[in-house]
């Protein structure tokens, strides 16, 4: 795979049997032993997952409220400092540039993390409008720092070992800055799993310190690694989407289902804003819904999908196999008439019709820490 970028820890995960693929230009771990065992112990235990490849900018100025405000539809002024917000960047139609996570530092300062596939078009995208704010700058710190993700219900018990503050204080959404093995860490109570955890930030110059002393406490709680194909499928479930499936240039935030992050009064206006609340007062012609097949056989992205008269309907955006409900799941794209809960739909796999029926989303619910 010459030519890819590869993630600090890379080295250590080919040693450990690490799997890996392609993504985003990126050497990744798609698996290390299975995605099935990886995604039981992520529910189960805890595992660490290596996202290092994904982006991080700092938004910095006098003006970067605003600027945030203006660039994204959820409402960044109802945050404090320490909190967190998910939300999307949309072009002018109201089609989506990005999803990520902004990180309030300050009124004058955030972290944002976005996707690693979109790392370059986020930060021309945000550079170029930052030009008509005084005094705002973005930068991007994506290569000079390292990310784990550490997600489980043993989580927090593997972390607690290495940080001074208490754990039990820091709510989901919200983050400290903090130290392990005596290096700056930020942590933040967030993840892509349905389960608790946190995705941590460090200076990539410290990555093997960082790694080694986590990988030391979690040999306490059955902490294993965990890679791409389980951090998927366990998101599926839990009804997470994922950029360049269920949402792009080419779907909303409305479609996709997220339309909660659209705030209809923000002032000032934003990117987006007049296609969206137009979208939400006529509502759109089709929206993303989770399927479970009825039937054997896995749904996978990009089937076609068809009602029970034989019209095609739509299509699936993202699918597997989902080890803890133990079904085949996916989300999809349906016209609208046919995202109901309990729609019988039919996926043909392989000239064979395969059932599946619409479902609540998310499969499989958020489990904070008990």
């Amino acid at each position: 795979m010459q030519g890819h970028k590869r993630t600090p820890f890379y080295a250590k995960e080919a040693a450990l049997g690490a799997k890996f693929v392609d993504f985003g230009g990126w050497d990744m771990p798609v698996l290390f032993t299975s995605i099935i065992e990886e995604h039981l112990n992520t529910r189960h235990n805890v595992s660490l997952f290596d996202i290092s490849h994904m982006g991080e900018f700092v938004l910095e100025g006098e003006h970067a409220l605003n600027f945030l405000q203006y660039m994204s539809v959820n409402d960044a002024s109802i945050l404090t400092p320490g909190r967190a917000q998910y939300s999307n960047l949309c072009y002018e139609n109201g089609t989506v540039v990005d999803d990520l996570f902004y990180y309030m530092c300050s009124s004058e300062k955030f972290k944002l993390i976005v996707n690693a596939s979109n790392r370059e078009k986020d930060f021309d995208w945000l550079a170029q409008h930052a030009e008509s704010f005084e005094g705002v700058s973005v930068t991007d710190q994506s290569m000079a720092r390292c990310r784990f993700a550490l997600q489980g219900p043993k989580a927090q018990d593997v972390l607690q070992l290495l940080v001074a503050e208490d754990l039990d204080t820091l709510a989901r959404f919200r983050y400290i800055d903090s130290e392990i093995a005596g290096v700056p860490v930020f942590v933040a109570r967030t993840g892509y799993t349905g389960e608790d955890g946190f995705e941590i930030s460090f200076p990539v110059d410290c990555a093997e310190d960082v790694w080694t002393a986590v990988l030391d406490a979690g040999s306490k709680f059955g902490l294993k690694l965990a890679g791409l194909g389980a951090r998927d499928s366990l998101r599926l479930e839990a009804g997470y989407s994922l950029y360049g499936n269920e949402l792009s240039d080419q779907i909303t935030p409305v479609e996709a289902g997220i339309e909660f992050i659209i705030k209809k009064d923000k002032e000032p206006d934003y990117i987006g804003k007049e296609a969206l609340l137009k979208q939400l007062e006529e509502g759109p012609s089709r929206k993303i819904v989770a399927l479970i097949a009825t039937d054997k056989g896995i749904l996978r992205h990009g089937q076609e999908i068809f009602n029970l008269d034989g019209d095609k309907i739509g299509y699936v955006t993202s699918g597997t196999y989902g080890p803890t409900v133990k079904a085949s799941i996916a989300m999809a794209m349906l016209d609208i008439g046919n995202t109901e809960v309990d729609t019988e739909v039919v996926v043909p796999i392989r000239d064979r019709p395969v059932h599946a029926k619409v479902v609540v989303k998310p499969i499989y619910p958020y489990h904070p820490r008990s």
